[in-house]
């Protein structure tokens, strides 16, 4: 019995010993030098040459953002600006030969224009009008313009122009009076999708005709309404709206008889679709429960 006992009373004196601390995660964390942090490389961009042999990048190791281009085949970065001042953003490759486009601010002040560099190193400011911000929009479908914003006549709106690629002139295509977003621009060049916040929640939507600067509102109620860009024939405009529902669908608008119809709804939110280039397939994006899904159609 006293065996028994005095067995029970060291058994429980083990139970009772106290466990080792276990590290917190701070102790745990791998730590690094504040070089080390700096001495951090960032890498932006990615624009393939005509013949796919490099690519153009942004990069900070020189201590501030320049251009440079790496072959696809692997090997060492080669620097293409060497700022020392104002960053130097790449934007592309042009289509057909292998000049570049490139953004870059005046020593800070954010204020950005669109420059390109010829094929002999020489650099011009396309967009040179003071105190304007430019932004890249896309490259024309026929590759002989792209497209750009710019707040030049009016700053606290963006007006869309297109830059020709022989002249290197703009066209001002689309004078923003009322501060719409710009959503996108058929291939054909005859349309552009202009968006109108109403509130934190719902926003217009509107198809504008170049031709003609006729604007027709897209949405018949007050909703979240979304351009996710028009048909390869340019004859519809695909969009997400919620009019109706708890989640965003997707409905087609037949720009020549104004006429709606939904072509895809799921148990969740539609961001976005869009066709390949020969229309082949349609790529649609899901937000299913807070994981993105992306659906290939046939």
């Amino acid at each position: 019995m006293k065996y028994l006992m005095a067995c029970f009373v060291f058994t429980l004196m083990l139970s009772c010993k106290e466990e080792p601390k276990k590290p917190s995660i701070a102790e745990t964390m791998k730590t690094y030098t504040i070089k080390q942090m700096m001495d951090n490389e960032a890498i932006g961009g990615g624009s393939f040459s005509p013949d796919n042999s490099k690519l153009l990048i942004s990069s900070n190791r020189s201590g501030i953002y320049n251009m440079y281009t790496v072959p696809t085949s692997g090997g060492e970065l080669t620097p293409v600006t060497m700022s020392d001042s104002a960053s130097v953003f790449a934007i592309s490759y042009f289509p057909k030969d292998e000049r570049m486009l490139f953004r870059m601010d005046g020593n800070g002040d954010e204020i950005f224009h669109i420059y390109v560099r010829d094929l002999d190193g020489t650099q011009t400011d396309l967009t040179p009008a003071e105190g304007a911000r430019a932004s890249f929009y896309g490259w024309a479908e026929d590759d002989m313009s792209f497209y750009y914003t710019s707040n030049e006549r009016n700053p606290r709106n963006d007006d869309i122009y297109e830059m020709d690629l022989e002249t290197l002139e703009p066209t001002l295509i689309y004078e923003n009076t009322e501060g719409y977003s710009i959503d996108g621009i058929s291939e054909d060049k005859k349309y552009i999708t202009l968006g109108k916040p109403i509130n934190t929640n719902d926003s217009d939507l509107f198809i504008y005709t170049v031709s003609d600067k006729k604007l027709t509102k897209i949405n018949e109620n007050q909703s979240a309404n979304s351009s996710s860009g028009f048909s390869n024939d340019g004859s519809s405009l695909y969009y997400t709206t919620d009019d109706g529902e708890e989640f965003s669908y997707l409905m087609k608008y037949d720009i020549a008889t104004g006429n709606r119809e939904k072509v895809m709804q799921k148990n969740w939110d539609i961001w976005g679709t869009y066709f390949t280039e020969n229309g082949t397939y349609q790529v649609t994006y899901i937000n299913e429960d807070a994981k993105n899904v992306i659906e290939i159609k046939n």
